[in-house]
Order: structure tokens, then C-alpha cells, then sequence
């Protein structure tokens, strides 16, 4: 079944203005209400490695006991030496395609409509397609995608160029033809229905002339099991 929503329906153009006041990067941190202290070992190593310096000053300024710590954080001599320890602990635990899942574990513990707004945050700062997800259960993957080119290029079709392991891959072509030629839109989620549980499943997607975007979706048997 078809599950496509929508962040908002009509998107003013000043949705994707890049102005001072939207100049800093989007923290993924911000997003949520769930502390650190909430989330598996993979997903803060995740968060780590992508951090920005607010994100570390906030991290490494927090008490020892308090939600907001990070024992690999608070020993870190700065954020250069905190996100390589990150990746060097991540690389101990000897998981296929880290490099790739590792984007979603950085963000999978986002609802669909704190994904949808954090999609749209680096959408403002970052032309391009967008893409994050999350499970709703073992078998179904919520995608959450938006996109913006600069002003005055033609619009584009975003569309599904191959995909491994989605039932429902069909569905997700048609919602991109019911999108139709549109350069800038909102972030929509889209729930992706898995063949086999058990087995990781791949998307390529594309916005018009632009690079293929890999998303990678990580079995949730794998997930649960570093939780």
C-alpha cells in the first residue's frame, strides 16, 4: 500500500531562500526531543561523525549523567579527533556498506515529520536531491526526499532509475509521475515496502541531469541487533 505525505502543499518561494539568518548547517539534533543518552551506540557514532561544531561544543559541554553526554565526545581532544574516533569504533564493528548506512543511522531515529524537516533545512543550504528514511516496522522503510535547483533552470522529473529488494517499487515510479516537472519541492515521504525483511534493499534515484543519489537500506534485523 501507497503511503505518500506531504511537509507542506504549496511551498513558497522563500520556503528555499538561502539568506544570513539560514546560513548555518542543519543539526540533526535539533530535530528530535530524544536525548543521546535514548539512542543505540550506531546511531550516536553516526551523529558523531557528521556533527557540526555547535552540535560538539553542546555534546562535549554536557555533564557526565546528563542526556545530553558522550563519554567518546567528552574525551575527544576536539571535533576532528571526536568524529575519527566515531569512525574508527564504527569500523570495529565490521558492518557491510558502513559508509552508506551509517547516513541513515544518523537520522533514523527521527519521526517521518522530523525527517520531513530536516530534509527541507538541508534542502535550503544544499541544491539537490535529498534523501533519508527510517522503519515504521521490519518490513516497511519510510523514504523522505525533497529537492531545489537554483532559480531559473528548467524544471525536472525525479525518477526511479533501479531498485533491489522494494515490492512496491511501481508505486514509488508513479508517485514520481504524479510529481511531474518540478524543480523545488517540499519533502515527502513515501513508504517502501521491503520483498524479503531479512535482506538489505537499494534505490537509485535521480533528479533530471543531475548525479544518481544510492540510498541504502539497512536490514532491520542488523539494526535492532546494535541497539
Amino acid at each position: 500500500m501507497k503511503k505518500v505525505l506531504w511537509g507542506a502543499f504549496a511551498v513558497p518561494l522563500a520556503l528555499f531562500s538561502a539568506g544570513a539568518a539560514q546560513a548555518s548547517p542543519c543539526r540533526v539534533t535539533d530535530f528530535t526531543d530524544k536525548p543521546l543518552s535514548a539512542l543505540s551506540e550506531v546511531q550516536r557514532l553516526a551523529i558523531v561523525t557528521e556533527m557540526t561544531r555547535t552540535e560538539y561544543d553542546r555534546i562535549k559541554a554536557a555533564p557526565a549523567g546528563s542526556p545530553g553526554y558522550y563519554k567518546l565526545v567528552a574525551d575527544s581532544a576536539d571535533i576532528s579527533a571526536a568524529r575519527k574516533a566515531a569512525n574508527d569504533r564504527l569500523a570495529t564493528m565490521k558492518l557491510d556498506h558502513v559508509d552508506d548506512y551509517r547516513v541513515t543511522w544518523g537520522s533514523d531515529f527521527l519521526t517521518d515529520e522530523q525527517l520531513r524537516k530536516y530534509a527541507n533545512c538541508i534542502t535550503q543550504r544544499q541544491p539537490g536531491l535529498v534523501a533519508l528514511g527510517r522503519f515504521e516496522d521490519p518490513s516497511t522503510f519510510n523514504l523522505t526526499y525533497s529537492h531545489i535547483t537554483p532559480i531559473g533552470i528548467e524544471k525536472i522529473r525525479t525518477q526511479l532509475i533501479a531498485s533491489y529488494n522494494i515490492a512496491n517499487a511501481k508505486e514509488l515510479e508513479a508517485s514520481f509521475a504524479e510529481l511531474g516537472p518540478k524543480d523545488n519541492y517540499a519533502a515527502r515521504t513515501f513508504s517502501l515496502k521491503l520483498e524479503d525483511p531479512t535482506k538489505r534493499a537499494v534505490l537509485v534515484l535521480r533528479a533530471g541531469w543531475e548525479s544518481p543519489r544510492f540510498v541504502f537500506v539497512p536490514t532491520p534485523a542488523m539494526s535492532e541487533a546494535l541497539k
